[in-house]
């Protein structure tokens, strides 16, 4: 660690970054694209607006951590890509320290990959789910000593649902079917766009996903099950997007909401135990990255910040 930190409860440095992300005010946007790996966040930074044509250079930040920030404009309009990691505890990170350097209203689209759980979503398709739940493995469960017997036939637990921004579901979902609809008549792999059920994130990608580790201790053989029975509807399954929507709920200051919206490449077919196709990723993922740029522009946002003093303010030259 090379700057001073002031204030344990939210830790900042002496330039007001905020501790994992290491942004501060004016250098993330009101809109937002949040994905996993660096990867998938430069190649959709190649389609931002050139400094000649939005006024300004593109801003980039690597934290310590691991967080990459991309801010610039897209069609004129400023936005943000972040690359986050994987997992809740990364968006968990990214969610409340994004939340604590923009003013106004934030609206943020993840852009994953997952499992699918459904027979119309093969891999290759592109699932927006209306809301998420959440598993989590029962620590107590596996201790010597629970502190919880009422809980010890409860390996995993299950959270209620958290609904996506209905309208931003609603302009995503539509934005991917034009976008798509052109690429599933070239390849017989590509699509479709499955819209209207639920996300489950699991705690790990392992055991709270279902996936049977022989080496460990998971009791997690009927998890699949427990998924399909508890909550027909569910679409998908990975690690961030319902921790997204929980957050957006949780959000509680009147003047600095949070809507979200999501949509996720199937990779694994978690049914019939397929997996996606490295060609098929790489006809998918730009068609998709696009999309969600042409959405988030779309998002109308309340109390948008000023962009004078932030790093997407137009030069005066």
């Amino acid at each position: 660690m090379k700057e001073s930190i002031f204030n344990a409860n939210f830790p900042r440095d002496e330039e007001e970054r905020v501790y994992h992300i290491s942004v501060r005010k004016g250098e993330v946007t009101n809109r937002v694209i949040t994905v996993g790996d660096h990867v998938r966040a430069r190649k959709i930074a190649k389609l931002l607006d050139t400094e000649e044509e939005s006024g300004h250079p593109v801003f980039e930040k690597l934290s310590q951590r691991g967080f990459l920030t991309i801010t610039g404009r897209y069609k004129g309009v400023p936005v943000t890509i972040m690359a986050i990691g994987m997992g809740n505890p990364m968006m968990d990170f990214f969610v409340r320290e994004t939340r604590a350097c923009v003013e106004g209203e934030l609206a943020i689209i993840r852009f994953g990959s997952c499992g699918s759980i459904s027979h119309l979503a093969p891999p290759g398709a592109v699932i927006v789910p209306s809301a998420g739940y959440c598993v989590r493995r029962n620590i107590d469960y596996f201790a010597d000593e629970p502190l919880y017997p009422e809980l010890k036939d409860k390996p995993y637990l299950f959270s209620g649902n958290f609904k996506a921004d209905e309208k931003m579901v609603n302009i995503l979902s539509n934005t991917l079917q034009s976008a798509i609809s052109v690429l599933e008549n070239e390849s017989e792999y590509v699509g479709p766009v499955l819209t209207g059920g639920l996300n489950v994130d699991g705690c790990s990608f392992y055991s709270s996903q279902g996936r049977i580790d022989p080496t460990f201790w998971d009791d997690n053989q009927d998890l699949m099950k427990e998924i399909v029975m508890n909550f027909p509807k569910t679409h998908s399954i990975e690690m961030e997007t319902s921790m997204l929507f929980h957050l957006a709920r949780c959000a509680r200051d009147p003047t600095k909401p949070i809507k979200a919206a999501g949509c996720m490449q199937v990779f694994a077919d978690r049914l019939a135990n397929g997996f996606i196709r490295p060609e098929v990723v790489a006809l998918l993922e730009p068609v998709v990255g696009k999309a969600c740029l042409d959405a988030l522009i779309q998002v109308d946002i309340e109390n948008e910040m000023s962009s004078e003093g932030t790093v997407w303010e137009k030069s005066s030259k």
